[in-house]
């Protein structure tokens, strides 16, 4: 399942790179969700790695958290990193 969904992912994120660089936002609302990452050698928050991602690939990323932008009419494309469940 993890295969399929970072296969989906990929093929969201490299879509509008066919056409041209698109200006996505990245909202990730759980912003507790974060964790260290030795590559990076710091803690990194859920989209860290989608935010870079995409940007390596042209496209325009503007990262929000916690609260969604009030107007999303200027964004091509919008990922909604939603987090962990926690109890």
């Amino acid at each position: 399942m993890r295969n399929g969904i970072l296969a989906g992912l990929a093929l969201a994120a490299l879509l509008p790179a066919v056409a041209a660089a698109a200006s996505v936002c990245v909202w990730t609302y759980d912003t507790q969700d974060v964790w260290y990452d030795n590559e990076v050698g710091s803690n990194i928050h859920s989209g860290y790695w989608v935010e870079r991602t995409l940007e390596d690939l042209g496209h325009d990323v503007t990262a929000c958290s916690r609260n969604l932008p009030t107007s999303i009419d200027d964004f091509d494309v919008v990922f909604c990193l939603m987090g962990w469940y926690r109890c």
